[in-house]
């Protein structure tokens, strides 16, 4: 095909950004800036690397990047276009892949996005830890809103409950009932906005100053923060491939009162480790014996993909020490975040008294939504639809590191939850391979995170339930290049010669 014009770039070849990294990014900005439209002609790859005094395997990976991420597209014998469906414009996540679900997603309308938001794009994130909000079947959802919207503008006169609204809460108990093992009726839930404000109500109730408060050495910082700013003192055991080491509790136990012990079992966060039901059993029994609560952390129940999963701790608790912490929006998509408490009682009033201080406006409209989609079984069937659609991702990109980087790092294939947990080698240097990652347009989250005063931990978080296919493929791709490149530069240090 004729392309009458030169198609020229302005490169800064003394950059620290890679070349073809440059070229895809000032692709990118011209489609956006409307100077490449829509199915518009790219010059060859030969013909860009000759105009731009570039090497032609330059252009080539450029283009390779372009073509992953949607923004160009090739047609066979007739060369390389500019997409006919452009990221940013078709839907709010700028992703134009394919989806891996049954229910093709209702396109939502363009919005006023700024230009750095479509920068963002050629970004692989795995940080999340997520589902994928591209994956919400729209038009039912919205039927349900739809409906919350009317009963709440009929009904306006009527009080909101700060525990959250009696339909909910009861198909919230049904649902751990028939699920989880539970038998809970509708007074025994608290509905909040979000998990970090359950776990912050519950550092509230439960820490007076220099409360011991344990967590799993690896675990949530906000939710250590939060015990923190009400005075607590954190002590730290240690997890293995069984879970949380519940001998160092009883150590611990013998030596001085313990408050709390926050737990995740059913997907250890961040290892992703599942407790065996033996050391659930003990933990239970140390709770009753020393007189503290245990705090189950079990936001990806929801999301299982091997075998039967064990029941909650808090589902064998006939003796009132166990606060469970669920959340439904893993299912719901991260945009509508709903988070639930279950426990005594005398311990929910206290949380609905605390809720009022910090939050006295209820999402009415969308906790009514919520149980409206739970008790009409289309949350249900949306779980199953979405369920195996990241079986596939896991099962892929469990692939994808054994292929692609099976020499350099170790893992263990998550049994449920949204996210891997990757070793590393002992040796690297962790601050270097996170600023290679970031040059290569990659996120993750580093173990470091997740430890007590940001130390070192030779491993990596990757999310895998919000990127599809090729998403994940160019994503672990970036992150071999990385790791290789961390890795070399280690190798020529160790091998410098010294100078006398």
């Amino acid at each position: 095909m004729l392309r009458p014009w030169n198609f020229k770039l302005a490169l800064n070849k003394n950059s620290n950004q890679a070349i073809y990294l440059q070229i895809a990014e000032q692709i990118v900005d011209e489609i956006q800036t409307g100077r490449l439209p829509p199915s518009a002609a790219m010059p060859g790859t030969r013909e860009l690397a000759k105009t731009l005094n570039v090497n032609r395997k330059t252009t080539v990976l450029a283009y390779e990047e372009l073509i992953s991420q949607g923004w160009l597209a090739t047609e066979r014998r007739r060369g390389t276009f500019v997409a006919g469906n452009l990221p940013g414009l078709t839907d709010v996540n700028a992703s134009l892949h394919n989806i891996e679900s049954e229910e093709k997603p209702v396109e939502l309308q363009p919005a006023d996005y700024d230009i750095d938001h479509f920068k963002q794009s050629a970004w692989i994130d795995f940080t999340d830890g997520a589902s994928d909000n591209r994956l919400v079947p729209l038009e039912t959802f919205s039927r349900a809103f739809r409906k919350a919207l009317v009963h709440a503008t009929r009904y306006s006169h009527q009080a909101a409950h700060p525990q959250g609204s009696k339909a909910l809460r009861s198909a919230i108990a049904a649902m751990v009932n028939m699920e989880k093992n539970f038998r809970v009726d509708a007074d025994r839930v608290c509905v909040l906005s979000s998990c970090q404000m359950a776990i912050f109500i519950i550092a509230r109730l439960l820490t007076r100053t220099d409360d011991c408060i344990v967590f799993e050495r690896l675990s949530n910082p906000l939710a250590r923060q939060a015990f923190e700013s009400c005075g607590a003192q954190i002590h730290y055991i240690d997890v293995d491939r069984h879970g949380a080491d519940v001998n160092q509790i009883a150590t611990l136990a013998a030596e001085r009162k313990i408050r709390a012990v926050v737990v995740s079992p059913q997907h250890q966060f961040p290892t992703t480790v599942l407790m065996t039901q033996e050391r659930r059993k003990e933990l239970l029994r140390l709770a009753e014996l020393h007189d503290f609560y245990i705090i189950e952390d079990d936001r990806e129940h929801e999301f299982y993909f091997d075998e039967t999963l064990p029941f909650p701790i808090a589902s064998m608790d006939g003796a009132n020490r166990t606060i469970y912490l669920g959340s439904l929006s893993n299912v719901l998509g991260p945009a509508l975040q709903v988070a639930y408490l279950i426990g005594e009682n005398s311990f929910i009033e206290r949380c609905v008294a605390e809720k009022i201080l910090i939050d006295c406006q209820n999402k009415i409209s969308l906790e009514y939504a919520v149980s409206e989609l739970m008790e009409s079984g289309e949350m249900q069937r949306h779980r199953r639809r979405i369920s195996r659609v990241f079986a596939e991702r896991r099962e892929f990109m469990q692939h994808l590191l054994r292929d692609e980087l099976g020499q350099q790092v170790d893992f263990d294939l998550p049994k449920g939850g949204l996210a891997f947990w990757l070793r590393l080698p002992p040796t690297i240097d962790m601050d270097k391979f996170s600023t290679l990652a970031e040059k290569e347009h990659v996120r993750f989250s580093p173990g470091s995170h997740y430890a007590e005063q940001g130390k070192e931990v030779a491993a990596i978080r990757l999310g895998f339930a919000n990127l599809n296919k090729k998403e994940l493929a160019t994503g672990v791709k970036r992150i071999k290049r990385a790791l290789m490149a961390s890795l070399m530069s280690m190798m020529f240090v160790f091998y410098e010669p010294t100078l006398h």
